[in-house]
């Protein structure tokens, strides 16, 4: 099926805020990228957090949600096409995804999700080919699921994850925060991972294992709207259509600056999630309506038409910097360097995508998933038995 040069610019722009969310957590930790004091970051070096917290931490995330969602309508549509199992391909997209997550989590990044997704795929892998109530009603369901979990979750259960992500320094912080400095800039993969899964007597998530199920669980249930949100857009050919949703929509960009500008100073910060959904909406509204096919366009969406492999090479570059295996810089406190150092690598990214997708077709670890999606080492030419040629 032809491409929506838009959907993979997105997808390119998407790849930017990951890459500068995903810094923080590389560069001081899940929990340490919230007190620069601890590490002396300097003044400027604030400034650039709290900008990347602003403008990508929270949105940019729910809006590679989305673009999955689209992507796995597209390719039930393309699978149809061909007279292939749409089912069949999509769990088996599931399973690939959860693999390439857990791997990508055990020598890489903690922080990952593609393995999330790919739960999420198995579970809504039967909805790309249901009708639009269906998936509507589906998406209300899920809302309302959500919603339900988070109200019955109990008064101390959501203090401690307010205080996993914020909350006073203590004493017992600051020293995990030290200890994790030393074992992340110096020690092993070995060393690093059983740090991170040690959660005994964790000041941050003091946590058990059904604690850890559940609040998988809720992160399943808290993306399934976005997914079939971007499965609708693809359905109802939003981004071929056009028409005046993306002017209304990018009323929701100040909106969420606004939400996210108040809550990054400790003003209204329960309502932090509606400022980055109102901003990943916007942003897609906005994206759309400035879009023009230009150099520069595509090669954002060269960018993302590589999304996977651009993804996990970040982390590589990432890790590289700031663990023991590498520079080791983790916890340095010059994050204006650490900025400058991202923004350089997406820069080459670009530019090695732009030149990568006139000589190939596919990103190496998408071909290697589509084998596995495809169940066929020429993906590209599989059809069914009752296919047109």
């Amino acid at each position: 099926m032809k491409r929506i040069k838009v959907i993979d610019s997105l997808r390119g722009f998407s790849l930017l805020g990951i890459l500068l969310a995903n810094l923080l957590i590389f560069h001081y930790g899940m929990f340490g990228n919230q007190y620069p004091e601890v590490y002396n970051v300097s003044k400027f070096g604030e400034f650039l957090i709290h900008i990347i917290r602003i403008f990508f931490e929270g949105s940019t995330m729910p809006i590679f949600a989305f673009l999955f969602g689209f992507g796995m309508y597209m390719m039930s549509e393309s699978f149809t096409k061909k007279d292939l199992g749409v089912k069949r391909a999509l769990l088996r997209r599931g399973i690939g995804l959860i693999v390439l997550g857990l791997l990508h989590g055990a020598f890489f990044f903690e922080g990952d999700i593609l393995f999330l997704y790919g739960l999420i795929t198995l579970l809504i892998f039967w909805l790309p080919k249901r009708s639009v109530k269906t998936m509507v009603v589906t998406m209300v369901l899920s809302v309302i699921l959500l919603i339900y979990m988070f109200t019955k979750m109990d008064v101390e259960s959501l203090h401690m994850i307010k205080q996993s992500f914020g909350g006073p320094l203590t004493d017992e912080k600051i020293e995990y925060l030290i200890q994790e400095k030393e074992v992340y800039s110096t020690g092993t993969l070995s060393e690093r991972n059983i740090f991170a899964s040690d959660f005994s007597d964790h000041p941050f998530m003091p946590i058990d294992d059904m604690a850890f199920l559940y609040m998988l669980l809720f992160g399943i249930i808290f993306y399934i709207p976005i997914f079939i949100s971007g499965m609708l857009a693809a359905k109802l050919k939003v981004f071929v259509t056009g028409g005046a949703w993306k002017k209304w929509l990018v009323l929701l960009v100040p909106i969420g600056l606004l939400i996210n500008v108040l809550a990054e100073f400790g003003i209204f910060q329960d309502y932090i999630l509606f400022g980055d959904f109102a901003l990943s909406y916007g942003y897609i509204a906005l994206f759309y309506y400035l879009y023009k096919e230009n150099l520069f366009m595509d090669s954002l969406a060269a960018v993302g038409k590589l999304s996977l492999t651009n993804y996990i090479l970040q982390s590589v570059f990432h890790s590289f910097i700031y663990y023991g295996s590498g520079l080791g810089r983790f916890g340095d406190g010059n994050f204006t360097l650490s900025f400058t150092l991202a923004i350089l690598f997406f820069i080459v990214q670009i530019i090695c995508s732009h030149y990568y997708m006139k000589k190939f077709k596919y990103g190496p670890l998408e071909y290697i998933l589509r084998i596995w999606t495809y169940f066929s080492f020429k993906p590209h030419l599989k059809r069914g038995k009752n296919a047109h040629i």
